[in-house]
């Protein structure tokens, strides 16, 4: 408990706290690979955001891919959340910064993207706000992750998962 009260005093824990006790962000291989090279090809060396993101890198659980389940929060997934007593957001998790203006997009270098990353549904979680606030956001659903459809995809396959074409002559 002491490590924890100091490592909290140095501001070694992570600014992504989870209400109900559950897990630390589930990242696949990829995601972590990509999330890693943004934190310094996107990211300005003073943004907040690059200790954020290599604080949730470093406390992430980090498995293969294949190994994500369907419904945690990856890149490319579209997720229905809440932020507080809000209505309820739908929106497609991004890396880049600035997605079109449209509101269908959150960035996983925003506070909000970043706490969605890595999560299962059902689970709330509280992000730090760049004001000092602290957000508490309810991941609701996630209506389509990229993993879980290219397994679908493979599954359905007529010759099976393993089908890779014709046998070299």
């Amino acid at each position: 408990m002491s490590r924890n009260i100091n490592a909290a005093a140095r501001g070694e824990l992570s600014p992504f706290h989870i209400q109900d006790n559950r897990s630390r962000p589930l990242l696949g291989l990829h995601d972590y690979g990509r999330l890693e090279t943004a934190a310094y090809d996107q990211l300005d060396i003073l943004s907040p955001m690059r200790g954020r993101l290599n604080r949730v890198l470093r406390d992430a659980r980090v498995v293969p891919t294949a190994e994500i389940p369907p419904n945690a929060v990856t890149l490319g997934s579209t997720v229905r959340y809440r932020i507080g007593t809000g209505p309820t957001e739908r929106r497609i998790l991004l890396l880049e910064r600035y997605g079109a203006p449209t509101g269908q997009y959150v960035s996983a270098l925003t506070p909000v993207g970043l706490a969605l990353l890595g999560r299962l549904e059902g689970e709330t979680v509280e992000a730090p706000t760049f004001e000092s606030g602290i957000l508490s956001i309810h991941i609701e659903r996630v209506e389509h992750q990229p993993e879980a459809e290219a397994r679908r995809r493979s599954a359905a396959r007529p010759d099976g998962p393993d089908n890779n074409g014709p046998e070299a002559a």
